[in-house]
């Protein structure tokens, strides 16, 4: 079993070479490209870049902490051991958020129930931000969401990505993306109401 390197007192990559480069700033590519030669300090930039994103995503998908904070780690891990499949020409996160859902996809799959916290992180579409009810029938919404709305609501809402962003980051059309927020807010509104008893006769 490969010996895991500790970031930030979190398990993220396999220890292995290192690759020498110049002391100049890299950009992100430059980076993929020595991390596709097996440099594992190369990859720890990537992790600490990408290293909330990835957890605040994880975490609007299954809402429990360290479910997410697990997930997100095995991303990492997974993704390193996968990068030499990535191609270098195109961007890393929307390779990265792939292997990020489906891990939560995964999750889903073997876990059935989740601990709620609460939503200090997220406004989402709540008004009244301290209304611990209102955050309750939110999470409610969110779960009784299609995976495929739940997902745009959580890009869009919880990471505030634009509709390109978005876009990019799941390989659909934009007016995919904007027509799937919309039946997603419709539908969590409806929901929520429901949850709220303000549903209308």
């Amino acid at each position: 079993m490969l010996h895991e390197t500790t970031i930030q007192n979190s398990r993220i990559i396999p220890n292995v070479r290192r690759v020498k480069v110049s002391s100049h700033p890299l950009s992100e590519n430059e980076i993929l490209v020595l991390v596709k030669k097996g440099d594992a300090q190369a990859y720890q930039q990537i992790v600490k870049k990408y290293m909330q994103t990835a957890y605040y995503i994880a975490l609007g998908f299954v809402h429990n902490h360290q479910d997410a904070l697990d997930l997100s780690q095995e991303c990492f891990i997974k993704a390193f051991r996968k990068i030499k499949s990535f191609d270098t020409g195109r961007p890393f996160f929307p390779w990265f958020y792939r292997i990020l859902k489906n891990l939560c996809i995964d999750h889903f799959k073997r876990i059935r129930h989740r601990m709620e916290i609460p939503l200090e992180e997220s406004y989402l579409l709540i008004q009244d931000r301290e209304d611990k009810e209102t955050k309750e029938a939110m999470w409610q919404g969110i779960e009784k969401l299609p995976f495929e709305q739940k997902e745009i609501i959580i890009l869009r809402y919880f990471r505030e990505y634009s509709y390109e962003e978005i876009a990019e980051i799941t390989g659909k059309p934009i007016g995919t993306v904007m027509s799937s927020l919309h039946y997603a807010k419709k539908r969590l509104k409806d929901i929520v109401g429901k949850y709220l008893g303000l549903e209308k006769d």
